[in-house]
């Protein structure tokens, strides 16, 4: 099964919503944390990764959270 990157962001705190109202909706999304930690979080980004089935369906949730 092919997957998707949904959503890219450096605040834990949306990253962590969004993978809530997600889940709530019956979704399976899981993060990739690919912030650089060595300084001090100023690279890179958090994803959140879906099935391409659910894909649609994820970013539709996310922009009316407004989200995305």
């Amino acid at each position: 099964m092919k997957n998707e990157t949904i959503f890219l962001s450096v605040s834990a705190i949306k990253v962590n919503t969004a993978i809530h109202l997600l889940n709530e909706a019956g979704i399976n999304a899981h993060t990739i944390n690919k912030m650089d930690s060595a300084h001090a979080n100023l690279f890179g980004a958090i994803q959140i990764i879906v099935s391409k089935d659910d894909e649609i369906e994820a970013q539709r949730i996310l922009e009316e959270a407004e989200i995305l």
